[in-house]
């Protein structure tokens, strides 16, 4: 479901979320004790009242915290991606200071895969997958850094960066890997799904008519503000908030030169 969602735009998911709640809570209640004169005894009503005070600080407090955490992931894989962009260019450096031609084709695979990853592997995220002509090229740009052998004590500065830049790559590119199989755990959702219910439960309880009309929609109002937020960022490689691969695109133009 959550997927599908995916599928729209934010303010799509916005006014979806935005009519779904104000027809339940506000619209189909006041249509049914319109229709057949129903109104809750003022005990019951009082008593609901009371109840929907303390599920909307539960619900409120619920989607703060799962946003607390959606967006610390967000913001650590918007860092994975400019930390694999800068290890790259620092590669290209390392092998243009090498100084000598065998480092040359190796230049040219570090700009190949970086060029992978923007254009084949950054697709495949949005499913968790990833691309083997990306994991290829990186293979063979770790081999042949592996084999470059230093003439003097320049390239052997130059050769044991060009190792170690290689190697942060592939870290990196295994973090960002990981991360894109994140997600809010499952039993976050269903903590939110069934504060919401008891929340429109006791909202539909509200008396008189026209307070809850104001009163609850206030409240959905608010809830599906704050629910449209955490959707349209908990897929990190999805949707239109989705991480993009911006930092890598920058470093391609640097690559080379």
């Amino acid at each position: 479901m959550i997927d599908w969602f995916h599928t729209l735009s934010n303010l799509g998911i916005g006014l979806l979320i935005l009519g779904v709640g104000l027809g339940l809570s506000t619209l189909l209640p006041w249509w049914v004790r319109h229709r057949f004169a129903l109104n809750p005894a003022e005990p019951l009503a009082k008593g609901a009242e009371e109840s929907f005070k303390l599920f909307t600080s539960i619900t409120l407090l619920l989607l703060a915290f799962c946003l607390v955490r959606v967006q610390g992931d967000h913001r650590n894989v918007e860092d994975l991606v400019a930390r694999e962009a800068t290890i790259v260019y620092k590669l290209d450096r390392a092998l243009a200071g090498y100084g000598a031609p065998q480092a040359t084709p190796l230049r040219e695979l570090t700009r190949r895969y970086a060029q992978s990853v923007v254009d084949d592997e950054w697709l495949l995220l949005a499913q968790g997958g990833r691309s083997t002509v990306t994991s290829r090229l990186l293979a063979d740009l770790t081999r042949g850094c592996r084999q470059l052998e230093a003439g003097n004590t320049a390239q052997q500065l130059a050769r044991a960066e060009a190792l170690g830049s290689v190697t942060q790559v592939n870290d990196v590119r295994e973090a960002r890997l990981a991360a894109a199989t994140l997600h809010l755990p499952r039993y976050y959702w269903q903590a939110l799904a069934c504060a919401m219910v008891l929340l429109l439960a006791f909202g539909w309880l509200q008396s008189p008519l026209p307070k809850m009309v104001a009163y609850v929609g206030g409240v959905t109002l608010g809830v599906s503000l704050l629910l449209t937020l955490l959707i349209a960022t908990e897929g990190l490689f999805v949707g239109e908030s989705r991480v993009t691969p911006a930092p890598l695109v920058h470093t391609l133009g640097l690559l080379g030169t």
